[in-house]
């Protein structure tokens, strides 16, 4: 057994808009839509469904809720 506690390998990502009133270039209209897509329903269980068919399980869990 290399690893007991899966929580070790706990790797979480965020995601936040960047202000565009702060930091020039920003696309706020995509930045939005990005937000909105990644943390619906579909992208959400595509997340945690990714890998199951290839591994038997899931290679990401989802750490999120509305």
């Amino acid at each position: 057994i290399v690893l007991e506690d899966p929580g070790d390998l706990m790797n979480q990502y965020t995601i936040i808009a960047v202000n565009p009133e702060k930091h020039e270039g920003i696309n706020k209209k995509s930045a939005e839509a990005f937000v909105k897509w990644i943390t619906s329903d579909k992208a959400l269980k595509m997340i945690d469904e990714f890998g199951r068919h290839k591994f038997g399980e899931s290679l990401f869990r989802v750490n999120y809720s509305k």
